[in-house]
């Protein structure tokens, strides 16, 4: 069992080294790609199973056992969005195959995120409802704050929790506030009198008690908790900095595993905010590849998906960055319509070009067989057939026919952007050319004529029919 374990180890290995992981990679996100415009929805499992049928079957089959073993892809399994990252990932798996495994285990950028933020809201408003309704003090706000940051959801999400935290702990200031009386208010503001402050030693203020380093401290890590719900990374910083001077300034107060675990928040914030923006980046360019190639139903989608993160998550997609993507999607656009538009117009001009050609070549074979052959030849025949229709036709190629081609040229420039006008320029410089080529054949028709009706008149006429010899001119 396990000489076979290691031959299709060794085989996976050969796999990944055989194959660029770009390529490997490339050829996966196609195969998920095109399930999910069919399907619309993946399991873990699914989408594990078309990776591994999109790469070389050794390796497939190494990169389905493993990920068993692992357990992720089980219907209950919670795996972080950084497992990859993590020391304790094994080693086989953030090798040579590693992005084919993130795949496998999370799917396309930005799948389950809709699904998994309206679960979260879903608790929040639960917790936050029962919070209200049980908490009318101190005590019991413990209480109900403790199961709420006990349930298994807000333990298994970290943004849960700290929304959670965030909430109880502006319940808390309320509740403070609340039992306040005004003449503690006025007492509160008289011990902080300039009359208290005069009789005071500035010299040698008083040092803070532990009580105030530790509400200190928790307040500043409510606000970091916000931050991290937020998203907000460059607050964030500057916050988790006043928790560091605390630290350093009250070692013996503050413990340095409460630090270390906002250290490590920060880092995870960091990773996470990287990896969203990044989704949001490769979402914002699917979104232009699919309004260069004409699916605007899918790039109005997407932007409409840019605008709902904008609403939900400020600080990880600003305004000026949404307008932004926004201007790069509605440009990428604007080009598909400008290339259609300037098709048309290349198809149009060729098929103007060509029916004048193609009359003016029926007009020059009748001219050349008139010259050459009797009225009687079957080939004159259908040669003067093919002149007649071709007269009709360009007949009708007169002004007002010109006058339409030259407002269906212009309704095709309308969507071109040419803000040299060297397009402009070309158009009108085809439009005289047509008006030329139609002059010159019509000049050469009528100079036909003239010369057919001349010869006409100077042919001798025919002797009678009863053998008189012609009259004398």
């Amino acid at each position: 069992m396990t000489e076979t374990c290691r031959t299709e180890q060794d085989a996976a290995r050969g796999g990944a080294g055989q194959y660029d992981p770009a390529i490997l990679r490339a050829r996966a996100t196609t195969a998920l790609r095109r399930r999910l415009a069919r399907v619309r929805e993946l399991s873990p499992r699914a989408a594990a199973r078309i990776v591994a049928a999109a790469v070389p079957a050794a390796l497939g089959v190494w990169l389905l056992r493993r990920l068993e073993e692992t357990g992720w892809l089980a219907r209950d399994a919670v795996v972080p969005f950084d497992v990859l990252d993590r020391p304790d990932c094994p080693s086989d798996l953030r090798g040579a195959a590693r992005e084919l495994v993130r795949l496998a285990v999370f799917g396309l950028p930005g799948q389950g995120l809709a699904a998994r933020d309206k679960r979260r809201w879903d608790v929040y408003q639960q917790l936050c409802a029962e919070i209200m309704s049980t908490a009318v003090d101190t005590a019991s706000l413990r209480a109900v704050a403790a199961r709420a940051l006990n349930h298994p959801e807000v333990c298994a999400d970290p943004a849960l929790g700290s929304l959670v935290r965030q909430f109880i702990a502006e319940r808390e200031g309320i509740l403070h506030a609340s039992r306040t009386t005004p003449e503690e208010q006025h007492s509160a503001e008289d011990h902080e009198s300039k009359l208290t402050g005069a009789f005071s030693d500035p010299a040698h203020p008083r040092p803070p008690t532990r009580d105030e380093i530790l509400d200190t401290f928790g307040r500043l890590r409510r606000e970091f908790d916000g931050c991290l719900a937020r998203y907000d990374d460059a607050r964030a910083a500057k916050v988790l900095e006043r928790l560091r001077d605390v630290r350093q300034h009250f070692p013996v107060h503050v413990p340095a595993t409460d630090l270390q675990q906002c250290e490590e928040q920060y880092d995870r914030l960091l990773k996470r905010a990287g990896t969203y923006r990044r989704q949001i980046k490769e979402l914002a360019d699917q979104a232009a590849e699919a309004a260069r190639g004409g699916n605007l139903e899918k790039s109005s989608w997407v932007i409409r998906r840019l605008e709902a993160i904008h609403s939900l998550l400020p600080t990880l997609l600003p305004e000026k960055k949404l307008d932004l993507l926004r201007k790069d999607i509605l440009h990428s656009s604007r080009a598909h319509e400008s290339d259609e538009a300037a098709h048309a117009l290349r198809e149009k001009k060729r098929a103007v070009v060509t029916q004048i050609k193609d009359l003016a070549g029926v007009v020059h074979r009748f001219h050349e067989l008139a010259a050459r052959l009797p009225p009687e030849d079957e080939a004159y025949q259908r040669a003067e057939a093919n002149y007649r229709a071709a007269i009709e036709a360009i007949r009708g190629l007169d002004t007002e026919w010109l006058t339409g081609l030259v407002l269906e040229l212009e309704a095709l420039m309308e969507d071109l952007e040419d803000p040299s006008g060297a397009i402009q320029s070309q158009l009108d410089q085809f439009i005289a050319n047509v008006r030329t080529a139609l002059n010159r054949l019509v000049l050469e028709i009528r100079a036909r004529q003239r010369a057919s009706a001349a010869a006409s008149n100077q042919r001798p006429p025919a002797p009678p029919a009863n053998g008189a010899s012609a009259p004398p001119p």
